[in-house]
């Protein structure tokens, strides 16, 4: 369990502007230390909708959110979509005002989901026309900007924030945003030839030259070890605190906190520096490493900076990734072999191709297709071919990436859907994006408390006591890809039982499953009850 030394939320609650409001949910997380708040306020639900579903852009550990859910006030599932989205986000709680007002009540399923989550929800005094955001807003602030120096807990504290976060965030460039939000400064990791490798700005969207700066730097009276330089231009005054860190092989690396118009307080390098050293040798293998490799590592982890230096030192072109296939292995034994069959195949039809493994997934990235062909038939016919059959878990299959961004929410999703896509499809291995997204909503839906189960069983509710209605729809939606034949097969029965049962089915719950129009709803039924039966 981490020790906290910052302000945490049982020590917010206890604030006059707090005064009145209700834990709802996510008590066991009460003692977690907040580092921001946030407000999630529109009225345009579609640019709503836009905002909410970021998932993953950057992750928003310690914050809470306030919101009055004004423009899903009418949506029981929008507002559970929203909780879901927040809780993925890494956001730590929300702050909800104007129950009552807005919304009449906070609907059960909302409460179940959220606590399920661990997620907090604190409700403010319902029915009160007089409640400000903005009181809230200065307490909370003040409380935290109070509780944000670096102290002698300041390295073991960050460091323990970073190893709970899910793995794949666990990086140098998310230990660096983190030290960025809390100094409220510009950090900068870069080589000995004062090439940038990571870089953060604080505020993100800030256009201060930090390349320009530390080329100021290197040209300055520059001690290779650490110093301290303040630079006054016409346009930007900032002071510069640098230290050299090392590399897991003892190249240095040189580390730059840029803080504009102040300075940080003394000794905040020192203590700065010894984090960044400590995440470089927990999660910065070769940090400095120009290979594909690092490429896909910084794809995956969101470091920008070092995504496009990386790129461009390949000269691989990370515009032209139009596809994405995810490999997961059972073990390594085979994973360079399966990588030497993968570049193989999909030499014959792309031009671009990256095909690295990270941890036990094989991540292929290509794009410039040399001909126009039905890229799923690729998919399709690698895992009927592979000679690795036995040692390939899941494929999942993920076309139309528009850029890196799309890549890694795609991996991200994947992840959170996990062992549950054997759950859902115990009898297949190759998966669309599609499918994905289907898993993950059915996932967030079972999360969601009873009355929101039933609500979306209710389509099945006439065959759910009819064993072979149920077994026959389910096989024939979820395994047999709405075919008869392969239902027959799958259930040992003859084709014209299939249709017979699938006619008498379709009859009773008032849906042609054997219509792709009709049966989405079904089809989420389906794989909500295995979800809930397995």
């Amino acid at each position: 369990m981490v020790v906290e030394h910052g302000v945490t939320v049982n020590e917010l609650l206890q604030l006059p502007s707090f005064r009145g409001a209700e834990v709802l949910t996510g008590r066991g997380n009460l003692h977690r230390t907040v580092s921001s708040l946030s407000v999630l306020e529109v009225s345009n639900v579609d640019f709503y909708s836009k905002i909410i579903n970021r998932v993953q852009e950057e992750w928003y550990a310690e914050e809470l959110v306030i919101s009055s859910f004004y423009s899903i006030r009418d949506s029981v599932e929008q507002q559970c979509e929203t909780i879901q989205h927040l809780h993925d986000l890494g956001e730590l709680g929300l702050i909800l005002y104007y129950v009552g007002i807005v919304l009449p009540d906070i609907p059960e399923e909302v409460l179940a989901l959220a606590e399920a989550q661990g997620f907090i929800i604190i409700c403010m005094p319902r029915n009160d026309y007089s409640l400000r955001y903005n009181e809230v807003i200065y307490e909370v602030m003040e409380a935290i900007v109070s509780n944000q120096g670096v102290n002698d807990h300041f390295v073991k504290e960050t460091l323990e924030k970073v190893s709970l976060l899910p793995e794949h965030l666990r990086s140098v460039e998310i230990t660096l945003k983190m030290l960025s939000d809390r100094l409220k400064a510009n950090i900068v990791l870069t080589n000995s030839h004062f090439d940038i490798v990571n870089q953060v700005m604080w505020p993100r969207n800030s256009s201060l030259d930090v390349a320009n700066v530390i080329e100021e730097c290197s040209q300055s009276n520059f001690q290779r070890e650490a110093g301290k330089l303040e630079l006054l231009r016409s346009d930007v005054a900032c002071v510069v605190d640098y230290k050299r860190v090392h590399q897991k092989n003892g190249e240095p690396l040189f580390l730059f906190l840029i803080k504009e118009n102040t300075k940080l307080p003394a000794k905040t390098i020192e203590k700065v520096s010894e984090v960044v050293q400590v995440a470089i040798n927990l999660w910065g293998d070769k940090h400095d490493e120009v290979s594909e490799y690092a490429l896909v590592k910084a794809i995956i982890n969101d470091e920008g900076e070092k995504m496009r230096r990386l790129a461009n030192l390949l000269h691989i072109d990370v515009s032209a990734i139009q596809m994405m296939w995810l490999v997961y292995m059972h073990d390594l034994a085979d994973e360079k072999r399966i990588r030497d069959e993968l570049e193989e195949q999909l030499s014959k039809y792309y031009q671009t191709r990256v095909i690295q493994c990270i941890d036990h997934c094989i991540i292929v990235l290509v794009g410039n297709c040399f001909y126009k062909h039905h890229e799923f038939e690729i998919a399709i016919e690698y895992s009927e071919t592979t000679q690795y059959d036995a040692q390939i878990a899941e494929i999942v299959y993920a076309p139309k990436m528009r850029n890196t961004k799309s890549v890694r929410q795609m991996y991200q999703l994947v992840n959170q859907v996990g062992d549950k896509a054997h759950t859902i499809y115990p009898m297949r291995k190759l998966f669309t994006a599609a499918e994905v997204r289907s898993m993950k909503r059915a996932i967030d839906i079972s999360k969601q408390g009873e009355e929101m189960i039933e609500e979306y069983l209710s389509v099945i509710e006439p065959i759910l006591r009819d064993h072979d209605s149920l077994q026959t729809l389910i096989t024939f939606l979820l395994d047999a890809n709405a075919s008869v034949e392969r239902c027959a097969e799958l259930l040992y029965i003859h084709k014209n039982t299939v249709k017979y049962r699938i006619k008498k089915i379709s009859e009773l719950i008032g849906t042609d499953v054997t219509v792709y129009s009709e049966f989405y709803d079904a089809y989420m039924a389906c794989m909500l009850y295995r979800l809930i039966n397995d």
